[in-house]
């Protein structure tokens, strides 16, 4: 986790060198290891350095290399050294950086550069033999890459707050990004809460000159790609290998590396994984991180945590999260992401990242969505009933339900083999008439209605509930699910956090390697006699405790939510709902805001995530985007 920013002036002119340093001081926090800024003519590049790798001791960026004519500056961490260096002419040491492999992967390949690199990577080339910029953002969006693009300019960031610096970005709010927000609809992955503002989706490139602009998409996932293996055994093998180099490469740090340990499926076998290597690797004890939720016990799995725990290797740290707000924090949450947040558990990370910098921990591994890269299976019903294996389909569904005490009508037979079969026809005229769609988000009912009609959310909302309706497979749902735009969102979101406290989050479950596998895998691999993820299960066999290898279930963060936040937070709700809400009256429904909060009150129901949602932006309209209005 460094900082890049650049300047293009597509008209020619030379920048100015107090504009780049204005925009990489802006950034400072994310490299508190070193700054530096390059500038020649109509081009300028700047860095903010976070050393983690041994590599990045010796690592000079902005880098200019005189013999082909190219400069770089870049946020990378590049797995596939080993392989890459051979076809490069390098030597793969601690004195060649992730930058300079990239440099010469473009030198090259050119644009064709991003897609024979493996790791989270954003970058940009000056290329001044072409008098051109190349930029390229990594395969999943673990890297955060912001951009502005006019006739005349173009500036690129990790945070938005670099970019409206200049006079030339007019700091205006995107209507549409408010309205998807407040219908929890996350699919846009280009937009940003500023109009002009936007976000290099994830296996994108740009290629940029005076005169042209071409965004590229290099990598896509291959749906129709299937593995066939002789034995559960072999496919076990085969997943425990790629898993685990996905662990090793993101333990590539010559500091303190730590992990996050809730006690689940995921965030344990990444411990229990990084345990082992560490450990043969004979290299200092990994630090795990874990919320613990003493007073409420439905969210609390402290149980699970020390299972994982019981061996010296491992130095764990606690911060006790029910004495905590969903809001702690909040003014600096804010100043960092420069736009508002939905994600309510983002105060747990907030201050897991705060507690490791403490410690000079500057490497995180995080479990996050290991659900969605080994998939529960969704829609197997469906695979099992037109294979006409419905035997084994029925008991593989009785199975299911029993394990996860889940009802068979309501969570799978209507979901999976009546709803993706009904005309749509008939959906649009339930719509018409205002009759509720089982399994719809149903949260388009938040927003002014006159809004809703201006920005035309409710098609958008219905548009992409169609395309998840309409998955008649559980692969095709599963490549849905991995192409959501909430991934990129949740990625962009937990990367402001962990730069706030200088270091850098890695996620082995968003390893290209790993999710190109589990994709691939046959039906059986991702769920069988009930138990979904079953890959990682069977693999995990005699690294994991049993009591966790097999858990059919998981605490749940939402009871320790919704207590705290009614908790601690109750007489600002209601300043925001009852003395301010001029403020977010032209966005929301406040009459259908003030029921919802009334049962919320009443009884701590679900509810409580649409007040988180309307008194986020409301805070973010105050406190940031007022502000930067002011200014």
């Amino acid at each position: 986790m460094s900082g890049i920013t650049g300047i293009f002036r597509r008209d020619g002119q030379d920048v100015d060198p107090a504009d780049i340093k204005k925009m990489n001081d802006k950034i400072a926090h994310r490299g508190p290891d070193g700054s530096r800024v390059w500038c020649e003519g109509p081009v300028a590049f700047g860095h903010q350095m976070l050393h983690t790798t041994q590599e990045s001791l010796h690592e000079i960026l902005p880098f200019e290399d005189k013999e082909s004519g190219l400069v770089i500056t870049a946020d990378a961490r590049i797995d596939n050294r080993k392989d890459l260096a051979p076809l490069l002419g390098i030597e793969d040491n601690e004195y060649v950086s992730d930058s300079y492999f990239i440099l010469k992967a473009y030198e090259k390949w050119g644009e064709k550069c991003p897609e024979e690199l493996l790791g989270d990577f954003a970058f940009a080339i000056w290329d001044n033999n072409k008098g051109q910029l190349f930029c390229a953002r990594d395969h999943m969006g673990v890297k955060p890459f912001y951009y502005y693009l006019s006739d005349d300019f173009f500036f690129f960031a990790p945070e938005i707050k670099s970019i409206i610096l200049s006079k030339e970005v007019s700091c205006k709010l995107n209507k549409n990004k408010v309205a998807e927000y407040m219908s929890l609809l996350f699919e846009d992955k280009q937009n940003t809460f500023y109009e002009g503002v936007f976000r290099l989706p994830p296996a994108n490139s740009l290629i940029i000159n005076n005169t042209d602009y071409i965004k590229h998409k290099y990598w896509e996932l291959n749906i129709n790609k299937e593995l066939k293996m002789d034995s559960n055994g072999e496919y076990t093998k085969a997943f425990l290998e790629i898993f685990t180099e996905a662990v090793r490469c993101r333990l590539r740090s010559v500091f303190p590396v730590g992990s996050f340990l809730s006690g689940g499926l995921d965030s344990s076998s990444i411990v229990c994984t990084a345990k082992i290597i560490l450990s043969e690797e004979d290299v200092q004890k990994l630090h795990t991180f874990s919320a613990t939720f003493e007073n409420t016990p439905k969210s609390d799995e402290q149980h699970f945590i020390n299972q994982v725990l019981k061996e010296n290797i491992l130095k764990p740290h606690f911060i006790k999260a029910d004495q905590l707000s969903p809001l702690s924090k909040i003014e600096d949450v804010l100043l960092h992401f420069d736009e508002p947040l939905y994600t309510v558990n983002n105060y747990l990370h907030w201050h897991i990242y705060q507690e490791a910098n403490k410690i000079g921990v500057k490497v995180l591994l995080d479990g996050l969505d290991g659900d969605t890269t080994l998939s529960h299976g969704q829609r197997f019903e469906i695979d099992y009933l037109k294979s006409f294996k419905w035997f084994k389909g029925f008991k593989e569904l009785y199975l299911r339900c029993k394990r996860s005490k889940r009802s068979i009508l309501k969570q799978h037979i209507f979901p999976s083999l009546v709803l993706p079969f009904i005309p749509q026809f008939f959906l649009d005229m339930m719509r018409i008439l205002r009759i509720p769609i089982p399994l719809e988000m149903g949260t388009t009912n938040l927003i002014n209605e006159n809004f809703a009609k201006e920005t035309k959310v409710k098609q958008k909302v219905v548009i992409h509930e169609n395309q998840f309706r309409k998955a008649r497979s559980s692969k095709s749902y599963h490549y849905l699910l991995l192409k959501r735009g909430i991934l990129q969102a949740v990625l962009e979101r937990t990367d402001k956090s962990s730069a706030a406290a200088n270091l850098e989050a890695r996620y082995p479950f968003f390893d290209r390697r790993l999710i190109e596998f589990c994709l691939a895998l046959p039906l059986e691999q991702k769920i069988n006699n009930g138990w979904s993820r079953i890959i990682l299960r069977r693999a995990m066999e005699n690294i994991l405790p049993s009591g966790i290898q097999w858990r059919a279930d998981k605490g749940h963060l939402g009871h320790n939510f919704r207590k705290n936040f009614l908790l601690f937070e109750k007489p600002l709700i209601d300043d925001i709902l009852f003395n301010k809400a001029h403020l977010i009256e032209d966005y929301v429904n406040i009459d259908s805001i003030y029921g919802i909060y009334s049962k919320y009150v009443k009884d701590q129901s679900n509810s409580a995530l649409p007040i988180f949602g309307v008194v986020t932006l409301s805070l973010w309209i105050q406190k940031v985007f007022g502000e930067l209005k002011e200014n």
